[in-house]
């Protein structure tokens, strides 16, 4: 149990760590209840409460051990002028915690980009990044999105994909695959809303862990070093995490990872610095669901 400020919401555990004072928790309450989260309050912590850590948005290393609790807990950025989290973003935490449905915002305008060549990826970042020079984004942005569909949709395409015995079909020989099985593709769907890029991609296998998320924090700051252990580029969740304002995932054990990355609009560069929430949840499927 963190010794940290701590406010129990609806099964959540709200934590608030040294860069807030104790009283953001009160303040967000009502926020993440209009996000769906909840809508009542207690000051007990139970044990095995999913954790929701409410920060400045600065990550640094240290971050890596909220990832790796039992459950993981979400890392939610305060990036509001009034000191609170953004309510777009707590709409979202509201859906990572739903065990299905789509991550990106309601009634947004979305555009679909089936993927099952190593082709269709460089197709969809290049729809991407004309959605954002259409949405009169940056070029700077249009870069970054471009980057980012790259490393996601890969990621889901050729990294996700095993077999019955649960090896990977595809991560081991990246270089090699031009296209996956019918059964392995999938789809990148994106839309502009608000000034952002909402970039989503799922699988239908669900082996998403918060590992590899903690080992990026793990070295946040630091040069980067690549771990290809699971046949993928480490280097990329990296960069994911760099390039965007928010990271979600959320994992149906065994048959689905659902990844949106959001990414701001504007053109500002040094992207690793500004205020980043990464929200991690993962729903293990009972049988019969």
């Amino acid at each position: 149990m963190s010794t940290a400020p701590h406010l129990e919401a609806s099964g959540l555990l709200l934590i608030a760590d040294a860069s807030l004072p104790a009283a953001a928790l009160e303040q967000v309450v009502p926020l993440l209840t209009q996000g769906g989260v909840g809508a009542s309050a207690v000051t007990s912590a139970s044990t095995g409460s999913r954790g929701l850590l409410l920060f400045d948005g600065v990550l640094k290393p240290e971050h890596a051990q909220w990832l790796r609790r039992e459950p993981p807990a979400l890392l939610l950025a305060t990036r509001e002028r009034d000191g609170g989290p953004s309510m777009w973003e707590a709409l979202l935490v509201g859906a990572v915690l739903k065990p299905s449905g789509t991550l990106l915002p309601e009634r947004a305008e979305v555009t679909r980009h089936p993927l099952r060549r190593v082709a269709d990826i460089h197709e969809a970042a290049k729809a991407a990044a004309s959605a954002v020079g259409a949405a009169e984004g940056s070029r700077v942005a249009a870069g970054l999105v471009a980057d980012v569909v790259h490393e996601i949709a890969a990621n889901a395409l050729l990294d996700a994909p095993v077999d019955a015995k649960g090896e990977p079909r595809y991560a081991h020989r990246r270089t090699e695959v031009r296209e996956v099985a019918p059964e392995d593709a999938c789809e990148l769907v994106f839309a502009v809303e608000d000034g952002r890029m909402w970039l989503e991609v799922a699988d239908r296998f669900g082996g998403l862990r918060p590992g590899p998320f903690a080992r990026a924090l793990d070295g946040w700051g630091q040069k980067v070093k690549v771990d290809a252990s699971g046949g993928g580029a480490g280097l990329g969740l990296r960069r994911i995490l760099e390039h965007c304002d928010t990271v979600a995932a959320r994992v149906c054990v065994g048959r689905e990872s659902r990844v949106v990355c959001v990414v701001d609009l504007g053109d500002a560069r040094r992207r690793a610095t500004q205020p980043k929430s990464l929200l991690f949840c993962s729903h293990e499927v009972r049988a019969g669901g």
